[in-house]
Order: structure tokens, then C-alpha cells, then sequence
């Protein structure tokens, strides 16, 4: 049956409540899976930023539309991966991506450069 909600979890039609449902599940990869999907409202884009498990928390860095605020908290993570996942994001801020620059994990640091370097160059 978990597969079942994976799918559903990960599908862009699946509604808002049904997510909002599905966030609260007590298997992390369904939850993970909501992180993920796109059209993850973002109040429980949030709420999933604070997950217990760090894999959750790594898709909400990558999810296309999560808020500033939420990328902002993402970024001093515990978890170099989940920093790594912010810094990857081609829509993660400029500012965001700066302070990771100087990250003290040298994947993250450098991943935050290639990020600017990358937007930089697209803009040329």
C-alpha cells in the first residue's frame, strides 16, 4: 500500500488536503515524496523543512517553489547534504548562495560557487 502513496505523494495533480495529509505520514518517504512535488503548498513545505529525517528536509531544499524564508533556514542545516540540496537549487537566492560560499564543507561551498557561476553565465 505505501507504494500507492508514493505515487500519489509524488503526482502534481494530487490536492492540496491530500497532501497536507500525506505530509504527516508516519513513513518519511511518503513525506519525503510530498517535499518533492511541486505543488506542495508552501506552509506545508515548512513544516517538512523541520522534519527529523534529513532526506525529507534535502527534498524540500530542492522543491522549485520553496520560499526564501524556508531556503534561508535550510542553509544552516546540520546536515551538509540538505545545505548541498540548497545549494544546488538553480532558484536558491544570490544572498543564500553567498553565505554558502563559505560554507564549512568544502562540497557545499563549492556547489554554492557553481550555482552563482552557473546563473551568472546564463544571464550573459
Amino acid at each position: 500500500m505505501s507504494d500507492v502513496y508514493y505515487v500519489i505523494a509524488s503526482n502534481p495533480h494530487t490536492p492540496s488536503k491530500v497532501l497536507e495529509r500525506l505530509a504527516s505520514a508516519s513513513d518519511p518517504m511518503i513525506r519525503r515524496q510530498v517535499a518533492g512535488n511541486p505543488h506542495t503548498p508552501d506552509s506545508i513545505l515548512q513544516m517538512l523543512s523541520q522534519d527529523g529525517h534529513w532526506d525529507v528536509r534535502l527534498n524540500v531544499a530542492l522543491n522549485p517553489i520553496v520560499s526564501y524564508s524556508v531556503l534561508e533556514q535550510l542553509a544552516q542545516d546540520e546536515q551538509a547534504t540538505v545545505r548541498f540540496a540548497v545549494a544546488e537549487n538553480p532558484d536558491t537566492p544570490e544572498e543564500i548562495l553567498s553565505g554558502l560560499s563559505d560554507d564549512e564543507n568544502p562540497y557545499v561551498s563549492c556547489k554554492a560557487n557553481e550555482t552563482m557561476k552557473m546563473r551568472r553565465a546564463r544571464r550573459q
